[in-house]
């Protein structure tokens, strides 16, 4: 079978998007320099086919496919990659598993374009801005636990799990008063759509609440 595959880069510094450093013909590459970011522009945009391959051609197979595509046998870079579904963002929990396997979950016809972005960050220290909270789902333990949630990562010192439904702190781990009262009002404002997350989670694949919630622009 054949995979057809469109990249997309998106190089970002705070909780937004910077466009003019992957612009073709810029001399400013930020602070990744031009041995990163020049493959990049290169491949941004473009649309690829992958000939011939198996059904148990996995992501982790993708990703090596990728990163040679950008940077060939040098491979000077690691890159964050995502799959990409109705403009989402998800991280791949397993990258053992087929690429079929999560196409097959979300409902996709492989025989259609399989969107996949780089993310790339130009921030000193890579960080997440909504008050510093990111929140996200790892949608495999749907099954393993009765009651919705979300998990929080505050300013990478705190963590832990709230419920969807009414907001109520599920781990005894320390977290501020403070930052209690936004979590749980963040939930309370985007209820609807988390427990849709929730229903329609597909195993594997953790979804990226803060580009859905537009709280990053990238």
């Amino acid at each position: 079978m054949d995979y057809k595959i469109y990249l997309t880069v998106r190089v970002y510094v705070d909780e937004h998007m910077d466009i003019e450093v992957l612009k073709p013909h810029n001399s400013q590459y930020g602070i990744n320099g031009k041995e990163i970011i020049e493959p990049l522009r290169k491949v941004n945009g473009m649309e690829y086919c992958i000939r011939d391959v198996s059904e148990e051609f996995t992501v982790e197979d993708l990703w090596h496919w990728i990163d040679h595509k950008v940077y060939g046998d040098s491979m000077v870079f690691s890159l964050g990659k995502y799959l990409v579904f109705d403009n989402v963002r998800y991280i791949v929990e397993d990258i053992k598993l087929p690429l079929k396997y999560y196409l097959d979950r979300m409902s996709f016809n492989p025989e259609n374009v399989v969107d996949v972005q780089i993310l790339l960050s130009e921030n000193a220290g890579d960080v997440f801005r909504d008050d510093g909270i990111r929140y996200y789902m790892h949608s495999r333990e749907r099954g393993k636990h009765n009651e919705p949630h979300v998990h929080v990562d505050v300013r990478h010192e705190y963590f832990g799990s709230f419920s969807i439904l009414d907001g109520r702190k599920l781990t005894d781990d320390y977290i501020k008063a403070k930052d209690i009262k936004k979590i749980q009002k963040k939930i309370a404002d985007n209820r609807g759509p988390l427990i849709e997350f929730w229903n329609l989670h597909t195993d594997g694949l953790t979804v990226d609440l803060n580009q859905k919630w537009e709280l990053i622009h990238y």
